[in-house]
């Protein structure tokens, strides 16, 4: 699981997403706004991965985030194609 979580982290980071401080296997990828981090969630299941938008008051206004996280059991190719699905997400709402 950790290899998968440290690949996984590299990726969005790689991407351009900010993941923050996080050292456990849940990657936040911060978005600001609770109306963005619904969105990009939607846009995510759209493009077939399931990343629930967390917003106020689970956080602090202004910090939302869409909440990751990876198993043992995902291979390098599912998580490839996540990656994928982030980028064009994040593209497509100028997160990138």
């Amino acid at each position: 699981m950790w290899a998968n979580r440290e690949y996984w982290k590299a990726g969005l980071d790689d991407a351009g997403f900010n993941t923050g401080l996080s050292e456990t296997p849940i990657v936040p990828v911060l978005v600001g706004e609770a109306d963005r981090a619904h969105q990009f969630s939607h846009a995510l299941f759209e493009e077939g991965v399931l990343a629930l938008g967390i917003g106020f008051p689970t956080v602090g206004k202004g910090h939302a985030r869409v909440r990751t996280i990876v198993a043992a059991t995902h291979t390098r190719a599912e998580l490839d194609q996540a990656l994928e699905a982030f980028k064009k997400a994040g593209r497509a709402l100028g997160l990138l």
